[in-house]
């Protein structure tokens, strides 16, 4: 697709200098207080959000609650919205929410996995069979099952883009993306939106700012480590004050208040579907407009016999965008 754009590059070391040794090339939408988009490539490409759209899922659900969702603590909702690694604090957190919701671990609707296998990574614990429960979505299947319990509906009606739950998320998900351009089937079961990348960076920016979105915003602010995971980036800009969310294949997003008290959205989706690419040039248009800080997250090292010999770096055109970014106001330092 020619309109797209270098946003990563792989280096490596030759005798000294810094080589380029593989390029990604994608799209970003960066969408202003005022509403204006900037961004690179093509920012209204229509693509698939994954689980970038986790915190819109969790607050249909919420919605469908109604003044029960109250009695849900931050801890389990955060763990709802999630893409976790399959850490122990991950598991423990969507017990307690299988246990509110009256099932156990057999009754979820995402299929049997690891969290880390299905990105692509090695698994946290490889040696351990995969079950339901470890596989990333489930927090989001266990919120699934306790709005669905308010419906009547369980098992497979409970993800059925048909049925009572799914068209409430589809609806809200349709609004706050500016429309949908079809409905597929996710990875874990469970109907996966096409939208505007323009729309999902819009989205972004609503959950960083809207009363609507109060609730996932304060839970992932208050366990940003259940959102993702140890290394994350999702969860070291949470922790750091910026509404982020790592989707499949290559799709991230993020949404911040700017030191004047304006809120901005972010999506950026790369071609290749490298994560690596994403995360990289999420955080390297961050850290340019001012957002984070160079201690807020950095990639993992090119090694080589297991030292660094190069890096995953933003191109020079995602940094020239940050900055342009930070000069309109985009900054929170």
């Amino acid at each position: 697709m020619t309109d797209a754009v270098v946003l990563v590059e792989v280096t490596r070391q030759v005798d000294g200098d810094e080589v380029v040794e593989s390029r990604h090339r994608g799209h970003v939408a960066v969408v202003a207080p005022d509403g204006r988009v900037h961004g690179l490539g093509d920012p209204g490409r229509v693509v698939f959000p994954r689980s970038a759209v986790k915190p819109l899922q969790a607050t249909a659900c919420l919605e469908v609650l109604g003044a029960a969702a109250a009695e849900l603590p931050d801890d389990e909702l955060a763990v709802a919205w999630a893409s976790h690694r399959g850490e122990q604090r991950h598991l423990a957190a969507v017990r307690r929410l299988l246990a509110r919701a009256g099932i156990d671990e057999a009754a979820l609707t995402c299929p049997p996995g690891w969290p880390e296998a299905a990105r692509g990574w090695p698994p946290v614990d490889p040696d351990t069979p995969p079950t339901r429960l470890r596989f990333n979505c489930s927090g989001k299947h266990a919120l699934f099952a306790l709005a669905g319990r308010a419906l009547g509906i369980s098992g497979a009606a409970l993800v059925d883009p048909a049925g009572p739950l799914q068209q409430r998320v589809l609806a809200l998900l349709d609004e706050e993306l500016g429309g949908l351009h079809g409905v597929a089937v996710d990875g874990c079961g469970a109907p996966a939106v096409r939208s505007g990348l323009d729309g999902l960076a819009r989205a972004s920016a609503r959950v960083a700012g809207a009363d609507r979105f109060a609730r996932v915003r304060a839970a992932g602010f208050a366990h940003p480590g259940l959102v993702g995971g140890a290394g994350r980036l999702d969860s070291a800009l949470l922790g750091a004050g910026v509404v982020a969310k790592v989707g499949a294949e290559g799709t991230h997003v993020a949404g911040w208040l700017a030191a004047d008290g304006g809120v901005w959205g972010l999506a950026v989706t790369v071609e290749d579907g490298a994560d690596r690419a994403a995360a990289q040039a999420t955080a390297g248009l961050l850290l340019a407009a001012g957002v984070t800080s160079a201690d807020t997250w950095s990639s993992p090292p090119v090694t080589g016999g297991g030292l660094p010999v190069g890096r995953v770096r933003a191109a020079a055109d995602v940094v020239a965008l940050g900055a342009r970014l930070g000069q309109a106001g985009a900054a929170r330092t």
